[in-house]
């Protein structure tokens, strides 16, 4: 074989790795689109949900097509709610130790880390138990069993962990939220009532408006609050992981 022979093949070689890299190019990029779609799709169903929620769970009809939509794009369904031990033994409730609890801790982990990335990481106590007995629909669940389930978790290392804000309430911090003495300051006033305003925070707190304005702002870029210009209302700062806490109240 000559010269321009091999000269020959080696163009085709390249010509053909060439075409191989384009194609996997191509691939990719159609790859990345698909799932672009189904992060886009998946978000639209679980907007659909929250937005309708009440009336689905009261139709099981409507419920059952949600599932069957939602296993489709890979989102957890009811059926992935249920606990199969429906209730803790004596030992169990006592030791807070056993299959129930580590079922139940799992299903709250689900319940909270989707509820974490509405509320900046942190969600009260009060919220999640109420959170937890409308989605875990089979049985009932007791503020004491959620307890004992997050102390799992915290010990598990899956969560940061409970603690009680100087209000009273106690909070459940799903992952770690580096706060500052302010912002819980803040965080304490608002659990009150869900919300706060900047007159509010600097009547209660002695702050300059400078300073009031610079923690609420913070938290509102933490994604803990969520800062709401009305008209009707005056501006106020809304915390969505104490929604909870105004419907005990």
């Amino acid at each position: 074989m000559n010269n321009l022979g091999l000269h020959e093949i080696e163009k085709q070689v390249k010509m053909k790795s060439a075409f191989q890299r384009k194609r996997v190019e191509l691939m990719m990029e159609e790859l990345k689109g698909m799932l672009n779609t189904v992060k886009e799709l998946r978000e639209k169903v679980e907007e659909f949900e929250k937005e309708y929620e009440d009336l689905i769970m009261e139709l099981p009809e409507y419920q059952r097509k949600l599932d069957a939509i939602k296993a489709e794009v890979g989102l957890p369904t009811t059926e992935e709610f249920v606990i199969k031990k429906k209730k803790p033994g004596l030992l169990e409730k006592i030791t807070g130790k056993g299959k129930f609890y580590e079922e139940l801790s799992m299903k709250i982990l689900d319940i909270a880390t989707k509820a974490a990335k509405e509320t900046g990481g942190i969600i009260s106590l009060a919220d999640l138990i109420l959170r937890v007995n409308k989605i875990i629909r089979d049985i009932s669940i007791s503020p004491m069993d959620v307890v004992k389930a997050l102390k799992k978790l915290e010990e598990a290392g899956l969560i940061s962990g409970v603690r009680k804000l100087k209000s009273g309430v106690k909070i459940v911090e799903v992952y770690p939220v580096e706060l500052t003495k302010d912002q819980n300051e803040i965080l304490s006033l608002a659990s009150k009532k869900g919300w706060i305003t900047l007159e509010n925070v600097m009547v209660e707190t002695k702050w300059s408006r400078e300073r009031a304005m610079r923690a609420l702002k913070s938290l509102e870029e933490a994604g803990i609050a969520i800062y709401d210009p009305s008209y009707t209302k005056g501006s106020r700062w809304y915390f969505p992981g104490f929604v909870g806490e105004k419907k005990t109240k």
